[in-house]
């Protein structure tokens, strides 16, 4: 017989779960002090790109804070859809990274001094919010559908009671069987 309880199947204590947790917090620290840094850095560029579009002192000002609300919520759909389909996990993978690329892109115009032309920078500036906008609600859609289909998936689970063979989800969250409650459509209110 195999001690190993990974080995025969059952689940014993996991003598690094104390670790595994202080190494999560530390990571978690540390994701929040790069952006907290990325997001101050990154400041000058995007103000400095929306000033030189015609943008009011007072409003350039917002322009960095937009950015960085967006990444926010992107990087929040990027962990709350794990579990959903490829498509509205490749959205959300999509949109975090075109955004990191974009401020990224607009810090390096304005350390190297590249000018903008002033028609172009303006049209883009002047269609940025509701385009970040319309981004967000998307992602927030997604984040709710999924959030919905896990609730009815758990809500069928709690109602037929725990049964042998009965899917539970994995370390991740994701529900195994799921595709078949959204072939079903959506969840009764």
């Amino acid at each position: 017989m195999n001690d190993n309880p990974r080995a025969n199947g059952s689940r014993g204590h996991d003598p690094y779960a104390a670790l595994r947790l202080i190494a999560l917090i530390a990571a978690i620290a540390g994701v929040i002090v790069l952006a907290a840094a990325a997001f101050v850095l990154s400041y000058g560029g995007i103000h400095k790109i929306a000033l030189s579009a015609g943008v009011s002192a007072s409003m350039a000002r917002i322009f960095p804070v937009i950015f960085d609300a967006m990444v926010v919520v992107s990087c929040a759909a990027v962990l709350s859809l794990r579990a959903a389909g490829w498509w509205h996990r490749a959205y959300a993978w999509l949109t975090t990274m075109v955004l990191i690329v974009a401020v990224a892109a607009a810090d390096a115009v304005h350390a190297t001094g590249t000018h903008i032309p002033r028609k172009p920078a303006a049209a883009t500036i002047a269609v940025l919010p509701w385009v970040l906008l319309l981004l967000a609600f998307s992602l927030l859609l997604s984040m709710l559908r999924q959030f919905r289909r896990t609730r009815a998936a758990m809500d069928v689970q709690h109602e037929t009671g725990p049964q042998a063979g009965t899917a539970v989800p994995d370390a991740a969250g994701a529900q195994p069987g799921l595709d078949i409650l959204e072939r079903r459509g959506p969840a009764p209110q």
